[in-house]
């Protein structure tokens, strides 16, 4: 059986690496090293410690994201995992799968002007509470809203996959066609 993959850009986590330990390294420096280093108390203490745990965590994130490389995407002919930024579809059959087109969705993914307009796959699922129950009330709220606005419950994000964008479309058509029609093969025979 063959497994498509796609593994997550490392170069991304290392750059968020890189500027998690500057600014940790600046604050460290203002606080300790400086000739006149600024008093540890009171609100000083407040800005060091939310700095320093919310360092900590992004950089044993980017680590793990380094080291383990995680599949963004893992795609046969039975089904699919898409595995953005750590948050798992789960695997998907492509039995479930009602319909896959292109949308255009509203952004602020590394926009500093606002919200734009962005190409992405959509993929609508015969049962959504499969992938949905996994999630808590909230996310599911927002899955909700964009399942409203865009008609579809799960997003690809095109730039997730790079240049394989295309290849990885067509990939999804035909393993989905595949199983409509040997869903239509068991239904009449």
């Amino acid at each position: 059986m063959y497994h498509f993959k796609i593994k997550n850009n490392r170069a991304g986590h290392f750059i968020v690496l890189l500027a998690v330990l500057l600014l940790m390294f600046i604050a460290v420096w203002a606080f300790f090293i400086k000739e006149d280093p600024v008093a540890i108390d009171g609100t000083p203490l407040f800005i060091l410690v939310p700095i320093g745990a919310i360092g900590a965590v992004c950089i044993y994130m980017a680590l793990k994201n380094i080291i383990q490389n995680p599949d963004v995407l893992v795609m046969d002919e039975k089904g699919f995992e898409y595995n953005p930024g750590g948050v798992s579809s789960g695997f998907m059959h492509w039995t479930n799968v009602a319909e896959i087109k292109y949308v255009d969705v509203r952004t602020i993914h590394g926009q500093l002007n606002g919200a734009v307009w962005e190409r992405a796959l959509a993929m609508k699922l015969k049962d959504p509470s499969v992938y949905q129950d996994q999630f808590n009330p909230l996310i599911k709220g927002l899955m909700n809203l964009n399942k409203d606005m865009y008609d579809g419950d799960i997003f690809f994000r095109l730039s997730s996959f790079g240049k394989q964008a295309e290849e990885i479309h067509a990939l999804m058509m035909k393993y989905w066609n595949q199983s409509k029609t040997q869903q239509q093969n068991e239904a009449n025979g």
